[in-house]
């Protein structure tokens, strides 16, 4: 177990490592600089660029970016809050992003549960065929266009929400970006319900159970949902992730001050630091995901630990 663990570990800081090398020198090609502003001289420019390092070789600006990483320190903002260290804007504004992503985990994967499992039981029936269909546009469309139609219905029409993020209201600011990134998680759980719950309830020993009058309910929770939330948490795992970061226009569009508005923000101002910073924090959450996922797989299973498993 532990060659295994090691094993996972030196692959996870490998591809952080290969991960951050392709930021680093992606923030390198792109074009223009942090310090677009016309009203500075050529000499202002070249100025600044020393007085943040910015005129060193690339590779040495990579190691150096490497030891200070290792310290918790993303360097600093160089022009949407011009010196405050990235590390405090990423702090300020982590908790809006989690508490939004949290809120709509729980009432996608609680809607695509419910959903999933009532399609399985009606196989091949009307509430089955509307489920599928219903999971298809919920995957299929993208968060930011329910998150309009949500704005124009609920915010701009309705008046039932506050078009923009107000933090005298913040809960009742943040409801339609909950609902509009809900939607995703609601379609892909949905779907593996269903495909897992009715592989279950067609195995030999469910219709045996069934033979013997078992009730459904006990089914369900005696057999159904017992031998198939193991893919299922998997999925809603990365999903959990994959929230944190897809919420970059969703954030925009109601102006939720998180790390996903940070985000489109420094990108525009070409706020280099800010942009490698959470690029980099995303990517470290999706291969933290996919390695306690591992470790978990491990330990339910030892046949994945030698490789006689196919995940």
């Amino acid at each position: 177990m532990v060659k295994y663990v090691l094993k996972k570990l030196a692959i996870a800081v490998v591809t952080l490592f290969v991960i951050l090398l392709i930021l680093f020198l992606m923030m390198e090609l792109l074009p223009g600089s942090p310090f677009n502003d016309h009203k500075l001289s050529v000499d202002q420019k070249q100025v600044l660029m020393e007085s943040y390092g910015l005129d060193k070789p690339v590779w040495e600006r990579f190691f150096i970016y490497i030891g200070n990483l290792l310290k918790g320190d993303f360097g600093v903002s160089y022009v949407m809050a011009k010196d405050v260290p990235v590390s405090e804007l990423i702090g300020t504004r982590m908790p809006i992003t989690i508490i939004i992503g949290l809120a709509a985990m729980v009432l996608g994967s609680l809607t695509g549960l419910i959903l999933g499992f009532l399609a399985a039981f009606k196989k091949g029936k009307v509430l089955d065929v509307i489920c599928r269909i219903l999971s298809i546009i919920c995957i299929s469309v993208p968060s930011y266009i329910f998150a309009i139609v949500f704005s124009y219905f609920l915010g701009f029409r309705w008046k039932v929400f506050p078009l923009l993020f107000n933090y005298d209201s913040p809960v009742a600011s943040s409801v339609m970006a909950v609902l509009a990134l809900s939607v995703f998680v609601t379609g892909v759980v949905m779907r593996f319900t269903r495909d897992e719950a009715a592989t279950v309830l067609a195995s030999d020993y469910v219709l045996f159970a069934r033979g013997q009058g078992i009730s459904n309910r006990k089914i369900l929770f005696g057999y159904v949902m017992r031998n198939s939330m193991m893919p299922i948490i998997t999925i809603m795992a990365m999903l959990l992730v994959s929230l944190m970061s897809g919420s970059l226009v969703t954030e925009s569009i109601f102006a939720i001050p998180g790390i996903g508005f940070l985000l489109t923000s420094a990108i525009a101002n070409n706020d280099y630091n800010v942009v490698l910073a959470l690029s980099f924090v995303f990517a470290t959450l999706f291969v933290t995901a996919r390695l306690i996922l591992d470790l978990l797989y491990g330990i339910i299973d030892p046949r994945v630990r030698v490789g006689g498993v196919k995940k």
